[in-house]
């Protein structure tokens, strides 16, 4: 997602754990289960980077599923070779 055009500025949005692109219950449920569980470590559902599967993480996925986040990827035809 383009933030702000001076300078060019990106950001990315943060939950699609099972990397199908979308993100949706299906992740929610996946952070949900990993943070009843207590996991903790280098896990994918752990959304904030704290090494804590938990609520903080299950909000993030679950604001994202809430707005229908999905992947938009640029073609290879969109690419400017020099």
């Amino acid at each position: 997602m383009r933030v702000d055009t001076s300078p060019l500025t990106f950001a990315a949005y943060n939950g699609d754990v099972n990397l199908d692109g979308i993100i949706d219950a299906t992740d929610v449920s996946e952070v949900d289960n990993d943070a009843s569980a207590s996991l903790s470590g280098y896990i994918s559902t752990d959304l904030t980077g704290d090494y804590f599967a938990d609520a903080e993480d299950i909000s993030i996925a679950d604001n994202n599923s809430y707005n229908s986040v999905i992947a938009v990827k640029p073609e290879l035809k969109d690419f400017v070779i020099f």
